[in-house]
């Protein structure tokens, strides 16, 4: 038992003799390792933000900010910064103009005055960094829409119809007032300049029913298909043997130009499709009689835009316009294309027959929105100068007015033409009221598009 006792006593001071030789050895990094700030149900943006933290070499300040600025209106006055550490520090202040804080997370602090600097301290308290903390708040709403005009008048208008195109970077815009048809071309909807007028249109020409598919045009009158692929010099095709007389353009749509056929001997309408230099009507679509048009299908006056859909499938939508006898529709033919069933069309007024019969409209795809301007209905009523869909043409609503709404100066409208540049600017140039042609040019974006478009 003595023996025992013995050999405890000296495993325990053999012990304590090491315990009391042993060096601890504190961490020298005093590097910030991520950065945020603690959620806040008023400021969502706060931690909806990615925030960067670069280590410089010592002595230098180290920085921390945010890639792009918050979100507009986030409020930084009553904020709580959180950092994480390599290691844990033996402290952590914050330093603004007004006061020091120590980094315990309780407290708020006021971050829209700078310089703001956070203080590290490594654990064995010789090693310390300071970084800058640099967080800005864009001062701009990017949901609103900005609107300026850019020229009250292009040329002097005298019951002129417009056309314009954003082809090969530039704005071209074509003007025929019935005796012939001038050319125009910007590049930013400002300056412009007269061209030599297009040889090879017709004199009268209905320029409104021209269509663009790539960057080649197109234009169909009296049996005769136009075509250009510089705006200026066009070569026309000749169709009068043909069993079909050739009635309008009507849409790119999956990679094609289609236009509008009646058929000589039974007055149907049909579709066809361009096939460089040649027409021949169209597959059966789904959804029509084979590839027959009923005939409250529009001919004339109509919008169509090609888009694709939020399936990345290839759609046109075709709205409002004039039948084949005259008369103002109010319809909204759907066209899509689905690998497994083929071509569909769908008028979307048939389950939305509210929407009133009108014409002289234009559509643009924008910020995943279909948006329509101007119009008139069958009593010449003025249609709202801005309508949008985001369900691909189904239903139209008002715009907020307090995120988009046209300056003052714009007067209500048909027959305008909407063009969308390169770098996502809108442009609405010319158009008619019922008694007064315009020139003027109004030009558009939404500021987070364009600060994304800006980036790229």
């Amino acid at each position: 038992m003595r023996k025992f006792i013995y050999v405890l006593t000296c495993i325990s001071l053999l012990l304590i003799s090491c315990k009391q030789n042993e060096t601890v050895n504190l961490s020298t990094d005093a590097r910030v390792n991520t950065f945020t700030f603690y959620a806040d149900t008023l400021n969502p943006g706060l931690t909806e933000a990615t925030y960067k933290v670069e280590h410089r070499d010592l002595p230098d300040t180290g920085r921390i900010y945010c890639l792009d600025s918050l979100r507009f209106g986030t409020c930084l006055d009553s904020v709580r910064p959180y950092a994480t550490y390599m290691t844990t520090p033996s402290s952590a202040i914050y330093y603004t103009p007004d006061t020091m804080c120590v980094s315990t997370g309780a407290d708020t602090l006021n971050f829209n005055r700078g310089p703001i600097y956070l203080f590290v301290q490594a654990a064995d308290t010789t090693y310390k960094r300071w970084y800058r903390i640099d967080i800005h708040v864009h001062t701009a709403d990017p949901d609103l829409y900005v609107w300026q005009q850019m020229t009250e008048q292009i040329f002097a208008p005298q019951n002129c119809q417009t056309k314009a195109f954003y082809h090969q970077g530039k704005i071209s815009l074509f003007v025929n007032n019935g005796f012939g048809t001038s050319l125009y071309q910007s590049t930013d909807g400002a300056q412009w300049h007269q061209l030599a007028a297009p040889t090879g249109l017709p004199t009268p020409c209905q320029v409104r029913d021209i269509i663009q598919h790539g960057d080649t045009l197109y234009y169909i009158a009296n049996n005769q298909l136009y075509t250009s692929t510089n705006c200026s010099q066009w070569t026309a095709y000749d169709f009068t043997e043909r069993p079909y007389n050739l009635v309008n353009m009507l849409v790119e749509f999956d990679q094609q130009a289609w236009c509008i056929l009646q058929d000589k001997a039974t007055d149907e309408l049909m579709l066809g499709v361009v096939d460089g230099g040649d027409i021949q009507p169209s597959v059966a679509i789904h959804g029509l009689d084979g590839n027959k048009l009923p005939k409250d299908f529009p001919v004339s006056e109509f919008a169509a835009l090609p888009f694709r859909s939020s399936s990345e499938r290839p759609r046109a939508i075709i709205v409002g316009g004039r039948s084949i006898d005259g008369t103002s529709v109010n319809t909204r033919w759907s066209m899509e294309y689905e690998v497994s069933a083929g071509y569909r069309m769908v008028d979307f007024s048939i389950e939305q027959p509210s929407f009133n019969s009108l014409t002289g409209v234009s559509i643009i795809q924008y910020n995943d929105q279909l948006i329509m301007f101007g119009g008139i209905d069958n009593d010449l009523e003025w249609r709202s100068d801005m309508l949008y869909s985001d369900d691909e043409g189904m239903n139209w609503y008002l715009p907020d007015t307090t995120h988009n709404q046209l300056p003052k100066s714009y007067t209500s409208r048909q027959q305008q033409s909407v063009v969308v540049d390169s770098l996502q600017n809108i442009y609405i140039i010319g158009g008619q009221s019922l008694t007064t042609s315009y020139s003027d040019v109004y030009r558009g974006y939404l500021n987070e598009i364009k600060w994304a478009a800006s980036n790229e």
